[in-house]
């Protein structure tokens, strides 16, 4: 079975090749006097030298993807460590911002305290501010944690 059309002369070319690669290349150089010198190499040197330039072709294909990707991943790591930063700042803002609202409530309490003894009403103890946020043992505990 024989191929027809753009596939027979593919075929024809591939079968031209394998031939010359059997018999081996002849290669005409030039010098600069303008001597002409003709260097027939062996079919094994020209399979060495094919099998080198594709090893080398996928070596430097390999350099080149992996040296895409490392700079992916740069790229990747400096925009993460800028948001790294950008989340600290706003976690320090908002540390100091509760730090303020803790220190609120603490007069807000001591300011209740005084009103309850010009009133004559007896003391509320350590019971929370409703609507703080400020209740039970986890209120006592993020409130030293702030304190610290």
């Amino acid at each position: 079975m024989r191929p027809h059309g753009v596939f027979a002369r593919i075929w024809n070319a591939s079968r031209y090749l394998a031939e010359s690669l059997r018999a081996g290349i002849t290669v005409f150089a030039f010098t600069g006097t303008g001597a002409m010198r003709r260097i027939r190499l062996a079919p094994v040197a020209v399979l060495l030298t094919l099998l080198l330039l594709a090893g080398t072709g996928l070596l430097s294909g390999g350099l080149i993807l992996h040296a895409a990707r490392y700079g992916l991943d740069v790229a990747r790591t400096v925009r993460l460590e800028q948001e790294n930063v950008e989340l600290a700042t706003r976690l320090a803002a908002q540390a100091e911002q509760l730090g303020r609202l803790v220190q609120e409530i603490s007069r807000l309490r001591e300011l209740e305290t005084m009103v309850r003894t010009i009133a004559g009403l007896e003391s509320g103890g350590e019971q929370p501010l409703v609507g703080t946020g400020d209740g039970g043992s986890r209120g006592r505990a993020l409130r030293d944690v702030v304190r610290q």
